[in-house]
């Protein structure tokens, strides 16, 4: 499959405290450049999650309204930015939905934000 930045999928995340030797389903967002997507293996994701108790970080953005739908996902949800993290494609078990242009520049934001880039 062709997948495309901005793209919310559901991948098998390995769980560091198993040795990465047991996964959980996750929702993430791919960050990679469609560019390289084309080419490599693996992809840039950043991970969703249904936890919005926390406070909301820099680094966070809210996936909440009719963004939930767009996305593809059930509840609202916090894009953690600056967890990124590296998937091999066959990790990728399908897409859920994507963000819309206004969201990933937010998601952009938050990267520059987690990479001191700004």
């Amino acid at each position: 499959m062709k997948w495309q930045r901005g793209n919310v999928v559901l991948c098998r995340v390995p769980m560091p405290s198993t040795q990465l030797e047991q996964f959980k389903l996750r929702p993430a967002v791919i960050i990679s450049a469609e560019r390289l997507n084309e080419v490599l293996d693996d992809l840039m994701v950043v991970p969703c999650t249904s936890n919005t108790n926390r406070n909301l970080a820099a680094t966070h953005y809210p996936i909440a309204g009719n963004e939930i739908i767009n996305a593809g996902i059930r509840v609202k949800s916090i894009i953690r930015c600056e967890s990124i993290f590296t998937l091999n494609q066959s990790m990728i078990l399908r897409k859920l939905g994507f963000l819309s242009p206004e969201t990933i520049s937010h998601v952009n934001l938050c990267l520059q934000i987690a990479l001191q880039l700004v």
